[in-house]
């Protein structure tokens, strides 16, 4: 009982640990799209690149005015969950004639959204845009077609701090999709996430060079509060592993322990009846 109860209490952190390496992808379209219609609905552990290959291929989003591409680096799919359903990117999918949602896609470093825009506006003959909340509202030439790459903020934090921040960015996403749908006769919209990259993840990746000065420990750049701001020491395989050993292998060892103090021989060593000790010795 004792396992099991260790194994259904795990349950939530492996099902979170099982969603650690994808990012949602979200896509739709002012009409309908024989392309997005045509992807298959459940492409859970797809790669992230071929379904946004899939998306933006020439053939399908060419037909459209404007090719808008979000990205937003440690959007997760329970964010675009919490979002409310009066919020206005949820009306807006919710009234598009042709979407599809993946919450769970594996991600893939082999290109980046940067390049792939940059191709598909070579393809298409569009001009490509890059924007972000920080330089204000688009600037969209109605006479012309626009692949724009929108470069959102880093979202992360906890919970409450992730959903008051997504809720401002559902109102810049959305008052810039209202304006180019009014601007526009028709426009397809791609929203991704990416994961985050820390200072130390290239550092992870690449071996350090011993004659590479920017690998040279520098005192003063350390922060203050000691090993505990300086190095990541409970990792999460390290929690995983502890949580694993100390809630599920020491239980059955301990269950296995005490069900074998429990044994008891039924064999009793007790001399048979009418036979006495004595006499035999004196025969």
């Amino acid at each position: 009982m004792a396992g099991r109860a260790a194994i259904l209490a795990l349950l939530p952190v492996v099902g979170v640990l099982g969603y650690s390496d994808t990012v949602p992808i979200v896509a739709w379209s002012s009409k309908s799209s024989s392309v997005l219609n045509g992807l298959s609905p459940d492409l859970r552990y797809e790669d992230s690149v071929s379904i946004i290959d899939g998306v933006l291929s020439p053939e399908g989003a060419c037909s459209f005015d404007t090719v808008l591409v979000i990205n937003q680096p440690g959007l997760r799919s329970s964010d675009l969950r919490a979002l409310p359903t009066s919020s206005g990117l949820s009306a807006i999918l919710n009234t598009a004639p042709s979407s599809r949602q993946y919450p769970h896609v594996k991600r893939s470093a082999s290109a980046s959204l940067q390049d792939i825009t940059e191709s598909l506006a070579r393809r298409c003959g569009s001009t490509l845009t890059n924007a972000s909340p920080a330089d204000g509202p688009l600037d969209l030439a109605e006479n012309s077609k626009h692949v724009v790459c929108v470069n959102m903020p880093t979202i992360e934090g906890s919970p409450k701090l992730r959903k008051v921040a997504m809720l401002g960015h559902d109102q810049y996403l959305s008052s810039e999709i209202e304006k180019i749908n009014a601007a526009f006769t028709s426009h397809l919209v791609l929203y991704v996430g990416s994961p985050l990259e820390h200072p130390g993840y290239r550092r992870q990746l690449l071996p350090p060079s011993e004659f590479d000065p920017t690998y040279a420990p520098d005192n003063s750049t350390l922060s203050d509060g000691g090993i505990f701001k300086r190095y990541q020491l409970f990792s999460t395989p390290l929690l995983v592993a502890l949580l694993v050993v100390f809630f599920i292998i020491v239980p059955i060892i301990m269950m296995a322990v005490s069900a074998l103090a429990s044994l008891q021989s039924s064999v009793r060593l007790e001399a048979p009846k009418g036979y006495h000790a004595q006499e035999k010795k004196t025969q």
